[in-house]
Protein backbone atom coordinates (compact mmCIF):
# COMPACT_ATOMS: atom_id res chain seq x y z
CA UNK A 1 0.00 0.00 0.00
CA UNK A 2 3.04 2.30 0.63
CA UNK A 3 4.15 1.82 -2.76
CA UNK A 4 1.64 2.31 -4.30
CA UNK A 5 0.77 5.71 -2.15
CA UNK A 6 4.50 6.11 -3.59
CA UNK A 7 3.99 6.01 -7.26
CA UNK A 8 0.87 7.79 -7.51
CA UNK A 9 2.68 10.80 -6.20
CA UNK A 10 5.35 10.17 -8.48
CA UNK A 11 2.43 10.33 -10.99
CA UNK A 12 0.62 13.70 -9.92
CA UNK A 13 4.28 15.10 -10.04
CA UNK A 14 4.89 13.65 -13.16
CA UNK A 15 2.11 15.14 -14.39
CA UNK A 16 2.20 18.07 -12.81
CA UNK A 17 5.86 18.63 -14.53
CA UNK A 18 4.29 21.10 -17.12
CA UNK A 19 2.57 23.48 -15.07
CA UNK A 20 5.23 23.76 -11.73
CA UNK A 21 7.49 26.17 -13.64
CA UNK A 22 7.84 29.53 -11.84
CA UNK A 23 6.01 32.47 -13.75
CA UNK A 24 8.43 35.38 -14.46
CA UNK A 25 8.72 38.24 -12.48
CA UNK A 26 9.92 40.24 -15.23
CA UNK A 27 6.47 40.08 -16.85
CA UNK A 28 5.26 42.46 -13.98
CA UNK A 29 4.37 45.45 -14.66
CA UNK A 30 1.66 48.88 -14.00
CA UNK A 31 0.53 49.02 -17.95
CA UNK A 32 -0.10 46.97 -20.93
CA UNK A 33 0.35 46.56 -24.16
CA UNK A 34 -3.08 44.25 -24.72
CA UNK A 35 -6.02 45.65 -26.33
CA UNK A 36 -7.81 45.92 -23.00
CA UNK A 37 -6.33 47.45 -20.29
CA UNK A 38 -4.85 46.01 -16.65
CA UNK A 39 -2.51 43.21 -16.01
CA UNK A 40 -3.93 40.39 -14.03
CA UNK A 41 -1.70 37.73 -11.70
CA UNK A 42 -2.68 34.25 -11.17
CA UNK A 43 -1.54 31.50 -8.47
CA UNK A 44 -1.56 28.29 -8.67
CA UNK A 45 -2.00 25.78 -5.78
CA UNK A 46 -0.09 23.50 -3.71
CA UNK A 47 3.31 23.13 -5.74
CA UNK A 48 0.99 23.70 -8.59
CA UNK A 49 -0.27 20.15 -9.51
CA UNK A 50 -3.05 20.22 -8.91
CA UNK A 51 -3.57 24.06 -10.82
CA UNK A 52 -3.52 22.92 -14.25
CA UNK A 53 -7.03 24.76 -15.15
CA UNK A 54 -5.20 27.90 -13.76
CA UNK A 55 -3.16 27.81 -17.22
CA UNK A 56 -5.67 27.15 -19.72
CA UNK A 57 -7.54 30.13 -17.92
CA UNK A 58 -4.58 32.67 -18.39
CA UNK A 59 -4.50 31.62 -21.85
CA UNK A 60 -8.24 32.39 -22.39
CA UNK A 61 -7.50 36.22 -20.86
CA UNK A 62 -4.88 36.52 -23.19
CA UNK A 63 -7.31 35.62 -26.09
CA UNK A 64 -9.70 38.16 -24.59
CA UNK A 65 -7.32 40.73 -25.16
CA UNK A 66 -6.58 40.79 -21.27
CA UNK A 67 -2.66 40.69 -20.31
CA UNK A 68 -1.87 38.17 -17.80
CA UNK A 69 0.55 35.48 -16.48
CA UNK A 70 0.77 32.66 -14.12
CA UNK A 71 3.09 32.15 -11.05
CA UNK A 72 3.61 29.48 -8.68
CA UNK A 73 2.37 29.16 -5.11
CA UNK A 74 5.33 30.22 -3.16
CA UNK A 75 6.16 33.19 -5.62
CA UNK A 76 3.78 35.29 -3.74
CA UNK A 77 6.60 36.80 -1.68
CA UNK A 78 8.72 38.20 -4.66
CA UNK A 79 5.17 38.47 -6.36
CA UNK A 80 4.12 41.03 -4.19
CA UNK A 81 7.27 42.41 -3.91
CA UNK A 82 7.86 42.98 -7.38
CA UNK A 83 4.40 44.46 -7.92
CA UNK A 84 4.65 46.83 -5.36
CA UNK A 85 7.73 48.25 -6.51
CA UNK A 86 6.57 48.26 -10.40
CA UNK A 87 3.39 50.35 -9.34
CA UNK A 88 5.65 52.74 -6.53
CA UNK A 89 7.82 53.59 -10.27
CA UNK A 90 5.11 53.66 -12.48
CA UNK A 91 3.58 57.39 -13.62
CA UNK A 92 0.52 55.97 -14.91
CA UNK A 93 -1.39 52.52 -13.93
CA UNK A 94 -3.75 50.50 -15.24
CA UNK A 95 -6.60 47.96 -13.51
CA UNK A 96 -4.66 45.13 -11.39
CA UNK A 97 -6.59 41.75 -11.42
CA UNK A 98 -5.56 38.83 -8.60
CA UNK A 99 -6.74 35.06 -8.89
CA UNK A 100 -5.95 32.37 -7.08
CA UNK A 101 -6.75 28.93 -6.61
CA UNK A 102 -6.85 26.89 -3.15
CA UNK A 103 -3.62 27.93 -1.25
CA UNK A 104 -3.12 29.98 -4.41
CA UNK A 105 -6.13 32.13 -3.69
CA UNK A 106 -5.10 32.21 -0.13
CA UNK A 107 -1.61 33.67 -1.47
CA UNK A 108 -3.71 36.10 -3.48
CA UNK A 109 -5.13 37.55 -0.33
CA UNK A 110 -1.34 37.79 1.02
CA UNK A 111 -0.38 39.50 -2.12
CA UNK A 112 -3.47 41.78 -1.66
CA UNK A 113 -2.60 42.45 2.50
CA UNK A 114 1.44 43.02 1.41
CA UNK A 115 0.20 45.63 -1.68
CA UNK A 116 -2.02 47.51 0.98
CA UNK A 117 0.96 48.73 3.16
CA UNK A 118 2.35 50.96 -0.02
CA UNK A 119 -1.35 52.08 -0.68
CA UNK A 120 -1.07 50.19 -4.04
CA UNK A 121 -4.85 49.19 -4.93
CA UNK A 122 -6.03 45.91 -6.01
CA UNK A 123 -9.10 46.08 -8.83
CA UNK A 124 -10.37 42.78 -8.51
CA UNK A 125 -9.27 39.65 -6.68
CA UNK A 126 -10.86 36.24 -7.93
CA UNK A 127 -10.70 33.35 -5.35
CA UNK A 128 -11.28 29.92 -6.26
CA UNK A 129 -11.94 27.40 -3.13
CA UNK A 130 -9.25 29.11 -0.59
CA UNK A 131 -8.28 27.07 2.25
CA UNK A 132 -7.31 28.97 5.27
CA UNK A 133 -7.87 32.29 3.63
CA UNK A 134 -7.24 36.01 5.60
CA UNK A 135 -9.64 38.57 5.65
CA UNK A 136 -9.50 40.85 2.44
CA UNK A 137 -7.81 44.31 3.03
CA UNK A 138 -9.37 47.81 2.50
CA UNK A 139 -7.47 48.10 -0.27
CA UNK A 140 -9.02 45.46 -2.82
CA UNK A 141 -12.15 47.42 -4.15
CA UNK A 142 -13.94 43.81 -5.11
CA UNK A 143 -13.75 40.34 -4.76
CA UNK A 144 -14.93 37.38 -5.89
CA UNK A 145 -15.08 33.85 -4.29
CA UNK A 146 -16.56 31.20 -6.22
CA UNK A 147 -16.01 27.92 -3.66
CA UNK A 148 -17.88 24.65 -3.25
CA UNK A 149 -19.05 24.23 0.23
CA UNK A 150 -18.43 20.38 1.66
CA UNK A 151 -20.41 20.22 4.96
CA UNK A 152 -18.36 18.58 7.65
CA UNK A 153 -15.03 18.51 5.66
CA UNK A 154 -15.14 22.26 5.74
CA UNK A 155 -13.90 21.32 9.20
CA UNK A 156 -10.32 20.96 8.00
CA UNK A 157 -7.94 23.24 6.97
CA UNK A 158 -6.93 21.46 3.72
CA UNK A 159 -9.16 20.28 0.40
CA UNK A 160 -11.62 22.51 1.00
CA UNK A 161 -13.46 25.35 -0.23
CA UNK A 162 -14.77 28.23 2.36
CA UNK A 163 -15.98 31.82 2.52
CA UNK A 164 -13.28 34.69 2.76
CA UNK A 165 -14.38 37.41 5.43
CA UNK A 166 -14.70 41.38 4.19
CA UNK A 167 -13.32 44.17 5.24
CA UNK A 168 -15.63 46.62 4.12
CA UNK A 169 -19.14 46.39 3.07
CA UNK A 170 -20.30 45.74 -0.41
CA UNK A 171 -16.70 44.76 -0.97
CA UNK A 172 -16.99 40.63 -0.95
CA UNK A 173 -19.59 38.26 -2.83
CA UNK A 174 -18.90 35.11 -1.48
CA UNK A 175 -20.46 32.28 -4.28
CA UNK A 176 -21.13 29.12 -3.17
CA UNK A 177 -21.81 26.73 -6.05
CA UNK A 178 -23.62 24.39 -4.36
CA UNK A 179 -26.21 26.56 -2.96
CA UNK A 180 -25.71 30.32 -4.87
CA UNK A 181 -25.09 29.21 -8.31
CA UNK A 182 -25.54 25.57 -8.81
CA UNK A 183 -25.45 26.69 -12.73
CA UNK A 184 -22.25 26.75 -12.16
CA UNK A 185 -21.33 23.16 -11.45
CA UNK A 186 -19.97 20.58 -13.44
CA UNK A 187 -20.37 17.03 -12.85
CA UNK A 188 -17.51 15.89 -10.32
CA UNK A 189 -16.94 19.17 -9.42
CA UNK A 190 -14.33 19.00 -6.60
CA UNK A 191 -11.42 21.00 -5.02
CA UNK A 192 -9.12 19.67 -7.29
CA UNK A 193 -11.17 20.78 -10.94
CA UNK A 194 -12.86 23.50 -9.69
CA UNK A 195 -10.29 25.62 -11.14
CA UNK A 196 -10.81 23.94 -14.55
CA UNK A 197 -14.62 23.86 -14.61
CA UNK A 198 -15.68 25.88 -17.86
CA UNK A 199 -18.76 27.51 -16.32
CA UNK A 200 -16.74 29.02 -13.30
CA UNK A 201 -13.89 29.99 -16.37
CA UNK A 202 -16.72 31.56 -17.94
CA UNK A 203 -17.85 33.48 -14.91
CA UNK A 204 -14.41 34.63 -14.01
CA UNK A 205 -13.74 35.72 -17.56
CA UNK A 206 -16.86 37.94 -17.45
CA UNK A 207 -16.05 39.45 -13.97
CA UNK A 208 -12.47 40.16 -15.69
CA UNK A 209 -13.89 42.37 -18.38
CA UNK A 210 -16.15 44.05 -16.71
CA UNK A 211 -12.50 45.54 -15.00
CA UNK A 212 -10.29 45.13 -17.77
CA UNK A 213 -11.80 47.28 -20.69
CA UNK A 214 -11.16 48.08 -23.86
CA UNK A 215 -9.38 50.87 -24.00
CA UNK A 216 -12.04 53.10 -26.18
CA UNK A 217 -14.53 52.25 -23.03
CA UNK A 218 -11.97 53.28 -20.50
CA UNK A 219 -11.61 56.33 -22.52
CA UNK A 220 -15.21 56.76 -22.37
CA UNK A 221 -15.08 56.49 -18.86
Amino acid sequence: MRVARVLLLILLLCGGCATTRPGALASVQATSDADRAGNVYLLRGFIGVFSSGINSLTEKLNAAGVRAHVYQDDQWKALAQTIRRRYAEATAREPLVLIGHSYGADDALRIARELEKSGVVVDLLITLDPVTPPRVPKNVRRCRNYFQSNGVADRLPWLRGVPVQASTSDQVMNIDLRKDRRDLLERDTNHFNIEKNQRVHAAVLDDVLQVCLQRTQRAAH
